[in-house]
């Protein structure tokens, strides 16, 4: 998965490209770490192809991290995306943009 990092302000956004899996999860943990102590963080998961548990897991982590911080939201959610997250409960529960 790649990760790519805009950042205006405190606004930041985080586009991924590829699957957010087993594999690519941690990844996207860190970029989130990295994230300022205080900023409004948005996922833009357009290039997102396949989403699977640990993937979830993370998102819901950053939502939870970003609680504290600033706030969550998410942007071009892939049809495929969106229907896992609405499979899941986490569809409402997750700040989906667009």
């Amino acid at each position: 998965m790649e990760i790519g990092k805009i950042t205006d302000g405190n606004a930041v956004m985080l586009s991924l490209n590829g699957k957010l899996d087993a594999v690519s999860a941690p990844a996207f943990a860190a970029a989130i770490g990295e994230v300022g102590e205080r900023c409004d963080l948005v996922i833009d998961l357009e290039g997102v192809s396949y989403v699977s548990s640990a993937g979830l897991r993370e998102l819901v982590l950053a939502e939870r991290k970003m609680a504290e911080r600033g706030s969550f939201g998410m942007v071009n959610t892939p049809e495929s995306v969106a229907e896992v997250l609405r499979m899941t409960g986490l569809y409402e529960r997750l700040n989906i943009l667009s």
